[in-house]
């Protein structure tokens, strides 16, 4: 599977900035120059991107370029799966400073407060720690590499890990990477616990959390 680029996603984003007004009615020559902007980026034989570009519910463009699959050159519709990676970060983070300005979590809250099962190494580890990398969770792609090691795969392409498994995983752990607080290593761990701390604090699904 090919994924979208992020450069190009950001390109997208900073694009469709030019056109923004209070009234999206998108008029040809503007679609036109989203073309020629686009058309630029990639071919019918690269790995690509969607653009789409709503209003009130209703869509006002609506764009697909390249492929989504090297090996097949099938085209990206409106069907593709891409995948969104650390672009998601930013409403985890939010939705964790939403339930703090609520009053329903603290930046200093230890994380064994709100899983009293973690191990030792997490009573120093805060949400604020979580938040801003410095939190010495071990990584849990490495820590899928160790619990696979000389066994077939236990997660692949279409059985990828689910948050709960990465915390098990962590928990299985006797310590962390360096003391909380003292470092900074960017954590994909430490934002794949703030989902589901927000899920456990908000009593909600995650997905429902940041739906609302």
């Amino acid at each position: 599977m090919i994924w979208g680029r992020l450069s190009l996603a950001f390109s997208a984003c900073l694009t469709l900035s030019i056109f923004n007004s209070s009234d999206w009615g998108i008029a040809a020559h503007q679609k036109d120059k989203i073309d020629q902007i686009f058309d630029g980026l990639t071919n019918s034989d690269a790995p690509g991107f969607a653009l789409l570009v709503k209003k009130n519910g209703r869509v006002a463009l609506e764009r697909y370029y390249g492929v989504r699959d090297l090996r097949t050159k099938k085209p990206i519709d409106s069907q593709t799966n891409f995948r969104l990676a650390s672009c998601t970060k930013q409403f985890t983070a939010m939705a964790v400073m939403l339930l703090v300005r609520n009053g329903k979590l603290r930046y200093e809250q230890r994380l064994t407060e709100i899983f009293p099962e973690f191990p030792a190494y997490g009573k120093r580890i805060t949400i604020r720690n979580l938040l801003n990398h410095t939190s010495g969770l071990p990584d849990y792609e490495e820590l899928m590499k160790q619990a696979s090691a000389g066994k077939s795969p236990r997660w692949t392409e279409t059985r990828q890990i689910r948050d709960v498994e990465v915390l098990k995983l962590l928990e299985e752990q006797s310590s962390g990477k360096f003391l909380p607080g003292t470092r900074w290593s960017y954590s994909n761990s430490g934002y794949v616990l703030l989902g589901l701390v927000a899920a456990k604090v908000s009593r909600k699904p995650f997905e429902d959390l940041l739906q609302e």
